[in-house]
């Protein structure tokens, strides 16, 4: 049954009411009072309760729409969480890996708040990458150690 089922039925039944009311309000003998009274006193209590009714349908439609946008968020986010996993890199980091190209890494940290933000390389010998997201910094490629600085003193280089 849905919201226009409901109105029209509340409709009808209210239709029955007024015309009740209008025989009531003619001359009716004093026997037929009583159950014109009783039939308008049901008419509105089905009234009520059809009126309730279309309330409570109201509130499910509104639960169900909520539920199925929560379903569709919850399974774009595990279509897209299922393109990495969870890995240790060379520089003894674990990050989540894309599973596709181009490779690249994600936060762990922001990948558990479900967002993604891929590691950024630093350009430096630490061979940290940084977050996006938060800022993290985690060791994705080893050290690299620096070659040793020449000094001229005064001669030619080799």
């Amino acid at each position: 049954m849905d919201v226009a089922s409901i109105a029209s039925a509340y409709q009808g039944l209210k239709v029955a009411k007024d015309l009740l009311g209008a025989v009531f309000d003619a001359k009716v003998d004093a026997e037929a009072k009583p159950k014109v009274l009783e039939a308008m006193q049901k008419l509105g209590d089905a009234q009520d309760a059809l009126f309730a009714l279309r309330e409570e349908l109201f509130s499910l439609q509104e639960a169900n729409n909520t539920l199925r946008q929560e379903v569709a968020d919850s399974k774009f986010w595990q279509n897209k969480a299922d393109q990495y996993e969870l890995t240790k890199t060379a520089g003894e980091a674990v990050v989540y890996k894309f599973k596709g190209q181009p490779e690249h890494f994600a936060c762990p940290s922001c990948f558990n708040t479900k967002a993604i933000h891929i590691l950024q390389t630093n350009r430096t010998l630490s061979g940290k990458y940084r977050c996006t997201g938060c800022e993290s910094e985690f060791p994705v490629e080893p050290q690299k150690k620096a070659d040793p600085i020449r000094v001229d003193r005064g001669g030619t280089w080799p």
